[in-house]
């Protein structure tokens, strides 16, 4: 059996996950941030002492699960009403919570989606809250403020761009998660946003150290887009040298995007200032793997195919 951790959050991380858990002998620990304070997760913990890992981590859950009805139940969202914004993924795990404890809410939602071996856990336990620091020196409080601070319209990428991600307050790693890195043989980390949900796994005490001492092999799987607020005017070895310093340890392979985008598509993500990452020059890094990654929805939506991710992926495992 492989033992594969992922890391992220978010629909990239989703992504992966569907469509890794269909290669065989493999057994997937997928670690989530702690720290979402938007939507639904925001909501329920304002009101109702929520966790702060709940929309990713059940998000993530529902990917592994392979009973399409059940992860269509389990997705499914409520547009009005008093429940309006809430998926029933999210209540359910809220109340497995609230009548037992986190351990207990973990494994009980592993059975009800059937997803044994595989398993989904937060990075840490205890409640802390994202912070950002600008190049300007001020200083921004919560994920959610961080995801959508390029909404504000006084923001300027010159002049707001982050210079540093940190928890307030600092708390350490879960033991969980600790034992699933000294596991590991592989680790996956997903794409998605740089500063608001794949570094906040990272922040946690001990985690930097439990990954730099492995000996898994790491895979990053680069974005395809830019994240206006957070990655603008990043090229990909901006974001790979990012998520190395935090690792402190090189990655072993690097999987970027080389299918073509519609020019509609393109058009689309740059009136909200995103652009598509350069390609990095295979020639100049032995580490890089390309492949088409890009999927454009009918809407013109691009995300990562979890197919394509699914034959790179086995193909690493054969090396």
């Amino acid at each position: 059996m492989i033992n594969i951790v992922t890391i992220g959050g978010g629909t990239g991380h989703s992504q992966i996950l569907e469509g890794i858990k269909e290669i065989g002998g493999i057994k997937i620990t997928a670690i989530c941030p702690s720290t979402d304070s938007g939507g639904s997760t925001g909501i329920l913990q304002e009101k109702y002492d929520g966790s702060g890992y709940t929309g990713d981590l059940t998000k993530c859950v529902a990917a592994l699960c392979k009973d399409k009805v059940l992860t269509k139940a389990l997705t499914f969202r409520y547009e009005d009403g008093p429940l309006d914004s809430h998926s029933v993924k999210n209540l359910l795990f809220h109340a497995l919570e609230k009548v037992s404890n986190l351990e207990i809410a973990l494994k009980t939602l592993w059975t009800v989606a059937g997803i044994n071996p595989h398993r989904v856990l937060p990075i840490t336990n205890k409640k802390t809250e994202l912070c950002a620091r600008l190049s300007i020196g001020s200083t921004i409080v919560g994920e959610t403020n961080i995801d959508t601070i390029a909404k504000n319209p006084l923001w300027n990428p010159n002049i707001h761009s982050i210079s540093d991600i940190y928890l307030k307050p600092k708390v350490s790693v879960s033991k969980l998660a600790v034992a699933a890195i000294k596991e590991s043989d592989y680790i996956i980390i997903s794409p998605g946003d740089l500063y608001s949900s794949i570094i906040p796994v990272l922040l946690p005490k001990g985690m930097k150290e439990e990954i730099k001492k492995s000996s898994a092999t790491i895979i990053l799987i680069l974005n395809i887009m830019t994240k206006k607020g957070e990655t603008d005017n990043y090229t990909a070895s901006d974001f790979i040298k990012i998520i190395e310093e935090r690792l402190g340890r090189r990655v072993n392979y690097i999987v970027g995007n080389n299918a073509r985008i519609s020019p509609k598509a393109l058009l689309q993500y740059s009136l909200e200032s995103k652009v598509e990452f350069d390609s990095l020059d295979t020639t100049k890094d032995n580490r890089m793997i390309l492949a088409p990654l890009a999927v454009v929805t009918k809407t013109n939506q691009i995300y990562t195919s979890p197919t394509i991710i699914r034959r790179v992926i086995k193909n690493i495992l054969m090396c």
